[in-house]
């Protein structure tokens, strides 16, 4: 299955994958920032923007596209690469990594989106997943409805905070309507079989990347990503939520930045090169 994405720089490869509701787009403000020093690529996955997902409730696509990105990655033929990935994108990035560490020189996962089998079944944990599955399911009603605007607005401010949606620009707003079907992979994609025995194929260097302002479940995914982690380091963006490349990029690209120049090699040069 061909890849989207938008290419820029030149150098050791630092690839995004973006979360639910979102295509490359996402990354407008890492882009410029990284293309600086290394060569940037931001993907879409398959099948979203500008593709729809009807027809495909019934699929865990998650595991799909790890095995596409893989593909991906090797046809580059630029050797281990940098890999990012926010909310399901981050998700995605962890079952990659584990199922094919040799692609990567590091990992940064932003706010990774919850995985079933590797949560534990606490009480506080539960009452998380079950609050999540109930505004995911409400959100696609609404959307299935053709109420797309309160379907997404109900989306994203249970992955932010209430009242995230109505603070968007247009513009922002538009990016997450072309791709509100995104939303229909998120019930099976949860259930994608993962567990602490798979983070310890992580051998390479790990940044956990949240906001002051997240909510508390993803905190609960980074607590037991740690214990399998070998080579972890945690920073947290402030005055920012779920979305915190967007809510604070200055301070997110300051300090993944910081983390790829001190686990990169090589020499980089900036070019531009859209796909």
């Amino acid at each position: 299955m061909k890849i989207k994405y938008i290419e820029r720089g030149q150098g050791t490869p630092l690839v995004f994958i973006h979360g639910s509701l979102s295509d490359y787009r996402s990354w407008a403000f890492q882009l410029d920032f990284f293309s600086k020093h290394f060569r940037t690529i931001a993907l879409t996955l398959n099948p979203f923007c500008p593709q729809s997902l009807r027809g495909v409730e019934n699929k865990c696509l998650i595991s799909h596209q790890a095995h596409d990105i893989s593909v991906f990655l090797k046809h580059l033929n630029a050797g281990p690469v940098h890999l990012a990935g926010h909310s399901r994108g981050g998700a995605l990035a962890l079952i990659l990594a584990a199922r094919h560490p040799e692609l990567f020189h590091t990992l940064i996962l932003a706010d990774p989106a919850p995985l079933d089998t590797l949560l534990p079944k606490e009480p506080a944990v539960l009452v998380e997943l079950k609050k999540r599955n109930r505004f995911i399911m409400a959100a696609l009603d609404q959307i299935k409805q053709g109420k797309l605007d309160n379907g997404l607005e109900i989306f994203t401010d249970g992955v932010s905070y209430k009242g995230f949606w109505k603070k968007l620009a247009e513009a922002d707003k538009q990016i997450r309507r072309e791709n509100a079907l995104s939303l229909k992979s998120l019930p099976l994609d949860g259930k994608v079989p993962f567990t602490l025995k798979d983070t310890m194929n992580l051998d390479m260097p790990v940044l956990l990347v949240s906001g002051e302002k997240s909510p508390c479940l993803y905190g609960m995914m980074h607590n037991e990503l740690e214990a399998g982690l070998k080579f972890l380091k945690k920073t947290i963006i402030s005055n920012a939520s779920h979305g915190m490349h967007r809510d604070n990029p200055d301070e997110f690209n300051i300090a993944v930045f910081d983390f790829l120049m001190t686990n990169n090699t090589g020499k980089h040069r900036s070019d531009n090169i859209e796909k």
